[in-house]
């Protein structure tokens, strides 16, 4: 690491919530939309002949075919825990070689093919940027007040420990450098996500339900987890990250540095219409909060589904 970081806590499986953060409103809890077989067989006689009346049994010799056993399900493997170093609200992501992107049914063609990605060491926010850090960036004229697109935008709704909504991409970036920052690099931000192992949702392979996200209730429904506007941050314990990151499914789509690209695998464009967003939000189906999501916003989006958190260089 480039400098020294005194006293530090190390984040393991059992987390710790934010001082700030309040308890989970109950997984069951939704709020109003926003925007004929035959009987069996007699038992054979005594001398192995079959009942009066029931039919011939063809003879085999053993060497018939015999249908083929449908495939195993999928199993994809348990997430692995990796303790992390946690520091003025940032962990550190020692990197690695991880899997990147996805091969299952459901994935989306921008999230394939998976492949191999390497990240070095870096640091990244524990938790998406509050309401209340984002207010005194702005009050020291450091950041543009967000836009009020929506009822539903964060800013204005009078409580500072949830997550900064409606804010686009040029004010996060802005956001992040005044702090001493940067936003998440794409790979960074999937590395965060899921470990190195290959998972579904940053908790493992279970399906997002209202206790680890604050997403909609289903991807079938317009009905969201938290209500008419997103959890306070940190609220989701048990839907923590492998490092032990929050809300890294469900809340707020998060904001990364790179311009948006169709596949995966293709490396960042140097300028584009549009940037990358990551993690689903409130108002996303379950299925687009999976940890290889991949959606796009362009320069202008500001919308309440929408936050960021931000990273730093080891």
């Amino acid at each position: 690491m480039n400098r020294a970081l005194g006293t530090m806590t190390v984040v393991a499986v059992a987390l710790t919530p934010p001082s700030d953060a309040h308890a989970q409103r109950d997984a069951g809890a939704f709020s109003e939309p926003v925007p004929a077989g035959a009987p069996s067989a007699a038992a054979a006689s005594p001398s192995g002949a079959p009942p009066a009346g029931a039919p011939a049994v063809p003879e085999t010799d053993g060497d018939e075919e015999h249908p083929t056993p449908p495939p195993p399900k999928e199993k994809l493997p348990p997430v692995v825990r990796q303790p992390a170093v946690l520091k003025d609200g940032m962990l550190r992501i020692p990197g690695g070689r991880f899997t990147m992107g996805s091969a299952e049914k459901n994935a989306q063609p921008n999230e394939r093919p998976p492949h191999v990605a390497v990240v070095g060491p870096f640091w990244i926010d524990r938790t998406e940027v509050t309401v209340g850090a984002y207010r005194a960036c702005v009050e020291r004229g450091a950041c543009a007040r967000p836009p009020r697109t929506s009822v539903n935008c964060t800013y204005d709704l009078g409580d500072p420990q949830l997550p900064v909504s409606c804010v686009p991409w040029t004010s996060a970036n802005a956001y992040c450098l005044a702090v001493g920052k940067r936003l998440p690099r794409e790979a960074e931000w999937e590395l965060t996500a899921r470990g190195t192992t290959p998972v579904r949702y940053p908790w493992g392979t279970a399906t997002a339900g209202c206790g680890l996200a604050a997403t909609l209730a289903a991807d079938n429904t317009q009905r969201s987890c938290s209500g008419k506007k997103p959890s306070r941050v940190g609220a989701h314990l048990a839907g923590a990250s492998p490092y032990g990151a929050l809300d890294m499914s469900g809340n707020v789509e998060e904001w990364v540095a790179d311009w948006y690209a169709e596949s995966v695998t293709e490396a960042s464009p140097r300028a584009g219409a549009s940037h990358v967003l990551r993690g689903g939000g409130w108002l996303s189906p379950p299925v687009l909060a999976r940890a290889t999501a991949r959606n796009w916003g362009s320069v202008r989006e500001a919308g309440p589904n929408v936050g960021f958190r931000c990273a730093r260089d080891d």
